[in-house]
């Protein structure tokens, strides 16, 4: 059904959607950055902090990325203009190719598909968002997706040798995950340890109902008490109507809060403004869509796509718990949507493979 739904728009057009999208945003993030249409998409706070510490103003740095940037500034290679220009081009010209490659398609063998994920994500806003200043949020993507190509090289490796190569590569990208953001690189790091955890419909329902009961545990042991005090910094200092209020304090209403902020955050399900209902409608439904596809299909995953599923709830279950803010939330579930839809691309062309061989087979 959904390959017959796929299959109405033509390649044709498809590409001529992505032709359109990049020339969009090149011409829009060009009269942004000459200021002849003001936005005010550059700068703010993370930005300019970032550039203070980059040029001496600032000597604290909070994680690795503004000391990379000082690190090229001492080179004589640092332009906050010239990196906004390179977030542009990874944004445009890398990171939808890798989503494409890590999810199993070939431009020649899969066109279709092929374009429907660099449409994806070349349509995605709020990465497009983060290229216009020196944001870590392109690069840590960029990461992210270098890390899961080598995690996916390691588990698909043949023999030991190989297989332990790209463990061990694997490790060093979560530790560099870690540096950028804590509980990015913790759920990339413990999905390592636990991709062999075998997924099934039955099995997903059973681990639900223990997942509950750990987090219900965990938090009442105060194992997240700290995340949940980070949490009052929302409440504190970005006090408006894109907070969510929800107290964590209370441990009988943990695990409705935590629904309550998944349905929020995850979901998207907080329309506050027409921008928030936008961001439902263009990122938000086409994940909902595939998650529904992956847990139904879930028969069908390797161990690539459990690493993926493990991180997926790993990441998620620090991040729904530590932020309340739905502005934040777009750049956190950054992550949650692109294993998605690597997941959900990995799984079609994995279930129209088999049922080919078997339709052969019969013949």
């Amino acid at each position: 059904m959904i390959n017959n739904i796929l299959k109405r728009v033509s390649n044709k057009a498809l590409f001529l959607c992505l032709i359109c999208l990049v020339f969009i945003k090149i011409t829009f993030h060009f009269l942004i950055k000459i200021d002849y249409i003001s936005l005010g998409l550059g700068g703010g706070n993370d930005s300019d902090y970032y550039d203070a510490y980059v040029l001496g103003y600032n000597d604290i740095a909070v994680n690795i990325w503004p000391v990379i940037l000082r690190f090229f500034n001492d080179l004589g290679l640092y332009s906050r203009d010239g990196i906004s220009y390179l977030f542009l081009f990874i944004n445009l010209f890398i990171i939808p190719f890798l989503v494409a490659k890590l999810s199993g398609l070939n431009f020649q063998k899969n066109q279709k598909y092929y374009l429907y994920s660099v449409l994806l994500c070349l349509i995605y806003p709020t990465l497009f968002f983060y290229t216009f200043d020196i944001y870590r949020d392109v690069f840590m993507v960029l990461s992210f997706l270098v890390g899961c190509l080598i995690v996916k090289k390691c588990l698909s490796s043949s023999n030991f040798i190989s297989f332990s190569f790209f463990y061990i590569l694997a490790i060093l990208i979560g530790l560099f995950l870690l540096a950028l953001r804590p509980y990015l690189g913790y759920a990339f790091l413990l999905a390592l340890v636990l991709w062999k955890i075998n997924l099934t419909k039955k099995r997903i329902f059973f681990f639900a109902i223990l997942y509950f009961f750990a987090l219900f545990i965990a938090n009442y042991l105060g194992f997240f008490e700290r995340i949940t005090d980070y949490r009052e910094i929302f409440e504190e200092d970005m006090q408006g109507g894109s907070n969510l209020g929800l107290d964590f304090s209370n441990p009988v209403l943990f695990i409705p809060n935590f629904v309550l902020s998944t349905l929020g955050q995850l979901f998207g399900l907080y329309l506050v403004n027409p921008f928030a209902v936008l961001l439902f409608v263009i990122e938000t439904l086409p994940a909902l869509f595939m998650m529904t596809y992956i847990l139904k299909n879930v028969n069908y995953a390797d161990s690539f796509i459990r690493f993926l599923i493990i991180f997926f709830v790993l990441y998620a279950s620090v991040w729904l718990i530590g932020n309340d803010n739905l502005g934040t939330a777009v750049r956190l579930r950054l992550y949650n949507y692109l294993a998605v839809y690597i997941a959900f691309f990995y799984i079609l062309q994995a279930k129209l493979k088999l049922n080919g061989s078997k339709k052969r087979f019969k013949i």
